[in-house]
């Protein structure tokens, strides 16, 4: 009964070996070409079908931009974290400690630190970085590395200006201690 049917064939002498050899060949080949041949050809697809297969497509691209782009961003905000983590000022508190106001998104912010760092952020030794609300000092080289990669995490303190010329009270100069 597990006979195959050209065995079958074959010990009912109707089929000799080499024809039944010859017939497993050809099958042999047919099924191979079948297989090589299953991608080649894509079929025919109507207009319809291949409007929407070009529409998912454009959505697919698209989405894989925004992902993309926010493996970027996600990326970029591990590098300023880990920049602002090594090379952050340290600020011990102590009861010495003064305000040091600055301008950030259109409000006044305020910042403790000695008067030793207070000098050093006057003189442009020491840079203010905003991660997340929370101001941080790095070295200047730190920060413009941080800008190349969010230039609105930096917060740039404004340039000391001249006095005008038509000013009265140019000739009185206004302490950096001063608080108000």
């Amino acid at each position: 009964m597990g006979n195959s049917l050209q065995e079958q064939l074959l010990k009912a002498g109707l089929v000799d070996k080499n024809k039944a050899n010859k017939a497993k060949k050809q099958q042999k080949t047919q099924a191979r070409q079948q297989r090589n041949t299953k991608g080649a050809a894509p079929p025919k697809l109507d207009p319809q079908q291949q409007k929407e297969q070009a529409e998912k497509a454009a959505r697919d691209r698209e989405l894989n931009e925004r992902r993309n782009e926010a493996r970027r961003q996600r990326e970029i905000a591990a590098q300023v974290k880990q920049l602002v983590n090594n090379s952050r000022h340290p600020r011990p508190e102590s009861e010495d400690d003064l305000p040091f106001y600055f301008e950030n998104k259109g409000k006044v912010k305020r910042l403790y630190v000695s008067p030793k760092t207070h000098n050093m952020i006057t003189s442009g030794k020491l840079r203010i970085v905003n991660m997340n609300g929370v101001f941080e000092l790095v070295p200047p080289d730190v920060a413009e590395k941080i800008r190349q990669r969010n230039p609105g995490l930096v917060i740039d303190l404004p340039e000391e200006q001249g006095p005008d010329k038509d000013d009265p009270y140019a000739q009185y100069q206004v302490p950096d201690d001063l608080v108000w």
